[in-house]
């Protein structure tokens, strides 16, 4: 359930707008989850009444946001702990406006086969650096295992 001080409404989607200098947040809320992406199926993070929880990590494996509290949600207003106001916008979507591990097992299989069109950019950009990256790591091992073969 929705907590109605947040704003928001059941089976609607949200971004979050950065006008600010602050953290990005590129992905979207669908009933009190938020997601990073409409292909990623796993909440990154949920609300809990107004209270937002980000469950994100910095490089040492602690949470960015003290006891992964990012801030609160007021009247569609994402207000960080640092005081910054990041507005919420309705998403326009013309895919289902199910949270995708809540949808039926027949609507899952039926879009299963089927293949998105176009994917996000930084998705794309993601993907192929994580690539790249592997192949170089893998490249070198291999060299290295030749060189002391030698």
């Amino acid at each position: 359930m929705i907590d109605s001080a947040t704003g928001m409404r059941p089976g609607q989607r949200y971004t979050v707008q950065n006008l600010e200098r602050t953290k990005n947040f590129g992905g979207f809320f669908l009933d009190g989850k938020y997601y990073l992406g409409p292909e990623l199926m796993t909440a990154v993070g949920w609300l809990e009444g107004q209270k937002f929880l980000y469950d994100e990590l910095d490089a040492n494996g602690e949470p960015v946001f003290p006891d992964r509290v990012a801030g609160t949600i007021e009247d569609l207003t994402l207000v960080l702990n640092d005081g910054a106001r990041l507005k919420l916008q309705e998403m326009q979507v013309d895919a289902p406006t199910q949270a995708p591990e809540s949808a039926p097992a027949s609507q899952r299989r039926e879009g299963a086969g089927r293949r998105k069109t176009s994917q996000p950019p930084y998705l794309l950009i993601a993907t192929g650096a994580a690539l790249l990256v592997a192949g170089i790591a893998i490249a070198r091992a291999c060299r290295m295992s030749t060189q002391r073969r030698r």
